[in-house]
């Protein structure tokens, strides 16, 4: 029985969403810090009461949420690449088997085979990439700081 590492985040976040005021779903974070030392988001509390108020003042109408607290299970960053890359390349280097397993049903111009070469060949060339240390897949970003799209001057 293997036993799953799980990643431990000590850092705190600080994070400003903003949602319509009868709603439960956030609409948007418009403001985002991660892993940022626990003294320092303490000393600067006031600081994200006060971006969040001013929010809050020039969006009446809708829901203005403060979180300023540990890290949620989300990683960010370089530390999202170093815990996908290792699953990532075990998942790709599967679906490579499996394309080289199957048989093609070919056709009288070759076009399925040509097909089956082409996602071969791409799903080669990003295990190329994530062996080189590329990273061509979304990573959630560690600050987002949209608060001038939402004050009003």
């Amino acid at each position: 029985m293997s036993k799953k590492s799980k990643v431990v985040l000590t850092g705190t976040c600080v994070k400003i969403a903003i949602s319509g005021l009868n709603s439960q779903l956030v609409e948007e974070v418009i403001y985002y810090k991660y892993n940022l030392d626990v003294e320092l988001a303490t000393r600067w509390k006031w600081y994200f009461r006060y971006i969040a108020a001013l929010v809050q003042v020039n969006n009446p109408h809708r829901k203005v949420e403060l979180y300023v607290g540990p890290q949620d299970e989300i990683l960010c960053g370089q530390d999202y690449i170093d815990s996908k890359s290792k699953s990532l390349l075990k998942a790709k280097s599967s679906q490579l088997k499996k394309l080289e397993k199957m048989v093609v049903q070919d056709d009288l111009f070759n076009l399925t085979l040509h097909d089956h070469e082409t996602k071969k060949q791409r799903v080669k060339d990003e295990i190329d990439a994530l062996e080189r240390g590329e990273f061509n897949y979304y990573v959630f970003p560690t600050n987002i700081n949209k608060i001038k799209k939402w004050i009003k001057r």
